[in-house]
């Protein structure tokens, strides 16, 4: 019996244990699960969680409960040192501890980048919608929350963020404009690519060029035709920008009007052309790209004020 209760006490054994009591947990192995710091118990599981079964994690999810370890993270969210912050935010995520939406929404306030990345890592896992209003306040209030932080959520929360970003970019400053626009481009969805082409015809020519990259972003051809239009637009920003978009997009059908800004008096609309181009070269065959077989417009690399150069 002395050698049961002491055959976890080695963190080695202790993780073993865990990992392959295969969802039932004995009480020797619970009372020494019991006997850990809060701290130390939220390392180990940070580092096992992943390896676990559904059903140890869920076992543990309820021994931790009872025990006052998830009240203990909790508190050390809110007042702990960073490096113990950063591990009871990853573990109450790990756990998708549904109390723990508030605390977290919190810490990714945190001065220390190490805990704003932490407390949203947990909130992707959690991904619970009623984060979604506060988030969408966030945008409105980039002191408060990092915009790039907030975004990761919005968009690991799927199409629910969808609606509510339409609606904010339809009544948003232009600097909030511009932060949804940012986000929408991780969207491949019909009324996102709809709502993007509008933003072409907006009179800013920085939301334009916001605009002109998340296209590209999405992926959908959807809004092709609107990006060609815009290489025709009055601001250079606009142009290279919808430029490097049918390059990402590699639209064959966009060659002819990307040769025609190779010509552009501003010089980053032909290294953007240029660059385009060359992705649709790399894109595939002539057939492909939609010219004619032996033209020799295939595998050169443009350089700016200077003649097709083949590429080595």
């Amino acid at each position: 019996m002395f050698w049961q209760r002491r055959r976890y006490r080695d963190e080695k054994h202790l993780a073993a244990a865990l990992a392959n009591c295969r969802g039932k947990i004995n009480k020797e192995l619970r009372r020494e699960l019991c006997l850990r710091d809060a701290q130390d118990l939220a390392v180990l599981l940070n580092r096992l969680w992943s390896h676990m079964e559904k059903t140890t994690r869920a076992e543990l999810v309820a021994i931790c409960e009872q025990e006052g370890f998830i009240e203990a993270w909790l508190r050390t969210l809110k007042q702990g040192k960073t490096g113990e912050k950063v591990t009871a935010a990853t573990v109450l995520g790990e756990m998708e501890v549904k109390r723990a939406l508030a605390p977290l929404l919190a810490a990714m306030g945190d001065r220390d980048e190490g805990v704003q990345m932490a407390a949203t890592a947990g909130l992707i896992r959690l991904r619970d919608r009623r984060c979604l209003e506060p988030l969408l306040t966030a945008l409105t209030e980039p002191r408060r929350w990092p915009p790039a932080r907030v975004a990761e959520v919005l968009v690991a929360l799927g199409k629910d963020s969808i609606p509510p970003l339409l609606d904010l970019l339809e009544r948003g400053p232009e600097e909030v404009t511009i932060r949804v626009i940012n986000i929408l481009g991780s969207f491949k969805d019909e009324q996102v690519v709809a709502a993007l082409e509008r933003c072409l015809e907006d009179e800013s020519a920085a939301v334009r060029r916001e605009a002109a990259v998340a296209l590209g972003e999405t992926g959908s051809h959807q809004g092709v035709e609107s990006l060609k239009r815009a290489l025709a637009d009055a601001a250079g920003e606009v142009r290279a920008a919808a430029a490097r978009a049918l390059g990402k997009l590699k639209c064959p059908e966009a060659r002819d009007l990307l040769e025609d800004c190779l010509k552009d008096d501003i010089w980053e609309v032909r290294a953007a052309a240029g660059a385009a181009i060359t992705e649709l070269a790399a894109a595939g065959d002539e057939g492909e790209m939609g010219g004619e077989p032996g033209d020799g417009s295939a595998g050169w690399r443009y350089c700016p004020d200077q003649k097709k150069t083949p590429l080595r």
